[in-house]
């Protein structure tokens, strides 16, 4: 089986790291959900792969923000994006997850937006 890459980690990987965050998260009581979007090449079909995984985070009001990892530079970062003014937020890197935690579980239980 042919592994998709997408940039330097392929998309094994970014899922990997997405779900781990969503289980630090919600051992501080954040609620998380993890979705991957993966569209399959099929033989004879000229269908562009596309890859990529997000991690929605929910307050007691519903989703307030999701987080991606930053594909475009090094190093590789978690980005969160709120979606109610559509701002995207560069956070620590991803070799560095316990600062993202800290950050979001202080933001999803009221801190500064």
């Amino acid at each position: 089986m042919r592994q998709i890459t997408n940039g330097n980690r392929t998309a094994n990987q970014q899922a990997g790291i997405l779900a781990t965050l969503g289980d630090l998260l919600r051992s501080q009581g954040v609620r998380t959900r993890f979705i991957s979007h993966i569209t399959l090449r099929m033989t004879g079909f000229p269908v562009q792969e596309k890859t990529g995984c997000e991690l929605d985070v929910y307050d007691f009001g519903g989703q307030v923000a999701t987080v991606t990892i930053d594909q475009e530079n090094k190093p590789r970062r978690f980005l969160i994006k709120l979606p109610t003014s559509g701002t995207v937020v560069p956070l620590p890197s991803v070799d560095q997850p316990q600062s993202t935690v800290r950050w979001i579980v202080g933001w999803a239980n009221g801190g500064a937006r």
